[in-house]
């Protein structure tokens, strides 16, 4: 029942989709609701899933059952999710420019990871556009005649798109970044 039903979505029928949707939805809301303690939340993470389901719908292979791939894929966004709301508490906080806020976020909450995941949910925050201009020439070494070229749109464009991208990065993170350095000028006092 479970293969056939995927496979059917996997072709791209609607109702199929619409049944696993009815199916699923509510417990998976309410399973992701225990995580995150918000319905808003729990409900966008489940609506995402499903709107993910169906957008990569011919690229999907599921090897343990139905059950177990909706529920762990709800379970690994929630948990994404909680990380990503944790890191920008931690980017408020140290924003305040409380000294005691610095000592609290020392190397166990602020490492390499935590400012990554930092920086790539500044980049999700990016609009689209500018978004896939900025990834195109950082995560695959494009020049901006490559990406003019590939987007249809002018290098002038291209250089204005990452001059605002830059710009939004370097206001959103600086202040994350100031805490960075002190902390990696005390791993240095302390070698």
């Amino acid at each position: 029942m479970e293969s056939a039903l995927v496979k059917k979505i996997v072709s791209g029928d609607i109702q199929a989709f619409e049944m696993l949707f009815n199916d699923y939805y509510k417990r998976l809301a309410y399973f992701a609701f225990k995580y995150l303690e918000d319905k808003d939340s729990a409900e966008d993470v489940v609506q995402e899933l499903f709107s993910k389901l169906w957008l990569n719908r011919h690229q999907l292979s599921i090897e343990t059952s139905l059950n177990a791939y909706l529920y762990g894929a709800v379970r690994n966004a929630c948990l994404n999710q909680l990380q990503h709301q944790k890191i920008k508490e931690n980017y408020v906080a140290a924003a305040s420019g409380s000294s005691a806020v610095y000592e609290a976020l020392l190397p166990d909450q602020i490492d390499a990871d935590n400012l990554s995941l930092l920086i790539q949910s500044c980049i999700i925050d990016l609009p689209p556009e500018r978004q896939k201009i900025f990834l195109m020439s950082r995560e695959h070494d494009l020049k901006y005649k490559e990406i003019a070229d590939q987007l249809g749109i002018s290098v002038k464009t291209v250089e204005a798109q990452m001059g605002k991208a830059l710009r939004f990065l370097r206001e959103r993170l600086k202040e994350y970044l100031v805490v960075w350095i002190i902390i990696l000028l005390k791993s240095i006092i302390y070698l």
